[in-house]
């Protein structure tokens, strides 16, 4: 009716009276084009295959801990080459008054989820041949020496900016990636991950008496991500001489300890194969 016909009419006079031109929406943890620069990377050469080490454990996990210095001495005598991983997942990661800290998170959630068998402590290389595929510690080191030697068609860099502000603080990070072969198919996909170290907190030790350790120390824990879980899309069917970039801004977890924490960024392939990764372990550099 004519009524509802000249209402409608003043909402949209209404309306675009109060129109922006070229408004800048971001989205969560899109790179902040209107604050910050693009960091300019230059070309790379073929160093090798990193290794990522994903050891499920938890603080209710009494064989966990031993499992944790396995993966700590690979990540020692590698060089930066490999990478550890602590996700705390499962029934045995839950609280309860002696074990009150929740050291889970929804990433975490996600990569237990993909496991054909969950135990603790079990733990994933490189996530191969796929994301299901996990190995008992004891064949980690095998596993891990098998995946350094072998040759990589992606190396990685990352840089990262820490911007601090009176009640913030953004975290800009950069990623880059450039192909040497030929011979990855399909989509490839990038996670920028967060872990942090020297937490303590609560945790079963059947190698120590008494069993609980009220300050046990955690390391490489997974805090979160930055895209997700499993990441997102970034080059499909790449060819030898190919790139990508991405760049994200983030406001930093006050939660979280910034100069104990690490950026991973893994790229994987359609199987959930870790084609190569990489961690920055300095934010502020």
């Amino acid at each position: 009716n004519r009524t509802t016909l000249a209402f409608t009419i003043v909402i949209i006079a209404l309306s675009s009276c109060d129109e922006i031109e070229n408004p800048l929406v971001f989205s969560e943890n899109e790179f902040r084009i209107d604050l910050y620069d693009q960091h300019e990377f230059s070309a790379i050469e073929p160093s090798g295959k990193n290794v990522l080490v994903e050891d499920f454990t938890a603080h209710q996990c009494g064989n966990c801990p031993p499992a944790a210095v396995i993966a700590e001495t690979l990540v020692s005598s590698s060089e930066g080459k490999v990478i550890a991983l602590a996700i705390h997942a499962g029934n045995l990661a839950i609280t309860s008054d002696e074990y009150p800290r929740d050291w889970t998170c929804e990433e975490g959630d996600v990569f237990w989820s993909q496991l054909d068998f969950q135990a603790n402590p079990i733990g994933r290389i490189n996530r191969k041949v796929d994301s299901g595929d996990f190995y008992s510690p004891g064949q980690w080191s095998e596993i891990v020496t098998e995946e350094l030697e072998e040759p990589t068609p992606l190396e990685l860099q990352i840089h990262t900016d820490v911007v601090e502000y009176p009640d913030s603080t953004h975290l800009n990070i950069h990623v880059f990636g450039q192909y040497f072969s030929n011979e990855v198919t399909g989509d490839n996909r990038l996670a920028i991950l967060i872990s942090e170290s020297h937490l303590f907190g609560d945790q079963l030790d059947y190698s120590q008496d008494p069993e609980h350790v009220s300050n046990y120390e955690f390391n490489h824990m997974l805090r979160g991500s930055i895209n997700g879980a499993e990441g997102l899309t970034v080059i499909s069917n790449p060819n030898s001489g190919d790139t990508f970039q991405s760049d994200f801004t983030l406001t930093w977890d006050s939660n979280l300890d910034i100069s104990n924490s690490h950026i991973i960024a893994v790229v994987s392939d359609e199987n959930g194969y870790i084609i190569n990764c990489l961690s920055k372990d300095d934010l502020n550099d």
